[in-house]
């Protein structure tokens, strides 16, 4: 079980899924998350590729995000992110969508959605974080004042630069690197 670190859901607790295919990020890196994103959070459309558990959603939902979209390929996880809603009672606010989020970016830039938080946290050591970024560089998805968050390995590739996204500042916790992009 996953603990929200703050927020009006704060000390509520969200179903993980078991194995190791999904690994929600620890708490520490989740808390830091959401206090790094406090000036972007009031009000803000999250988007979440890579949801796993939803826990960086939840997260910023709780604080005061107006909605987030999950998105997921993994049926199991899909379930968990959809549970996990109905049991924080804030399904009104997200929308869960199984599919391949690198699809996703494509299909979403092409109708024209927009956002003001979109975390990436794909699975370690797969190249999904690059050709996310890359996905993302033009930043289109990205409403003016946005922010990208990118978790990753600490040992994993990162640029300065991803096309228009330029590097804010980078965290380190433990193993787990977290970089900020906005619109250079």
């Amino acid at each position: 079980m996953l603990r929200i670190t703050g927020g009006y859901l704060a000390g509520r607790t969200i179903s993980s899924l078991p194995g190791e295919d999904t690994r929600p990020p620890l708490t520490r890196v989740r808390e830091a998350v959401a206090n790094i994103l406090s000036s972007y959070i009031e009000e803000a459309v999250v988007l979440d590729l890579f949801a796993g558990t939803g826990s960086f959603s939840f997260e910023l939902l709780s604080r005061g995000a107006r909605s987030a979209v999950l998105i997921d390929k993994n049926p199991k996880a899909v379930q968990v992110l959809r549970k996990n809603a109905a049991k924080l009672g804030v399904e009104h606010l997200v929308q869960v969508v199984r599919a391949d989020a690198l699809q996703v970016i494509e299909r979403f830039k092409k109708i024209g959605d927009r956002f003001d938080v979109i975390i990436v946290a794909p699975p370690y050591f797969t190249g999904l974080d690059q050709e996310a970024m890359a996905g993302l560089a033009s930043g289109t998805l990205l409403n003016p004042g946005g922010i990208v968050v990118l978790q990753q390995a600490k040992q994993e590739r990162f640029s300065d630069k991803y096309g228009v996204l330029a590097l804010k500042r980078t965290y380190r916790y433990g193993d787990t690197r977290i970089s900020t992009y906005i619109k250079d």
